[in-house]
């Protein structure tokens, strides 16, 4: 199994760059799994998620794409955070 050596770029804290080796077949969402039980990240609310861009091309990468398939090598990856939706209730 290849791997393929990334910088991790925080949501909020830009100095916190963090690089690491990952096999070239794990998908973004596997990454940022690892990421949250790493303590890197924590667990998103339930009205977040987290997001992965490749800051060389400026891509998003899609939850279950692998980072071969995103064509990610030795690059930064930004972590971001977005909101999926909200609920306000109306009395």
């Amino acid at each position: 199994m290849e791997s393929v050596r990334i910088n991790l770029i925080h949501p909020t804290n830009m100095s916190e760059l963090p690089a690491v080796s990952v096999p070239t077949d794990a998908t973004a969402s596997w990454l940022v799994n690892e990421m949250i039980k790493a303590g890197f990240i924590p667990q998103p609310n339930s009205v977040g998620a987290y997001k992965l861009q490749d800051s060389r091309t400026g891509k998003q990468l899609n939850d279950n794409q692998t980072l071969a398939s995103a064509g990610v090598q030795g690059t930064n990856l930004q972590v971001t955070h977005a909101t999926t939706g909200a609920y306000q209730a109306i009395s």
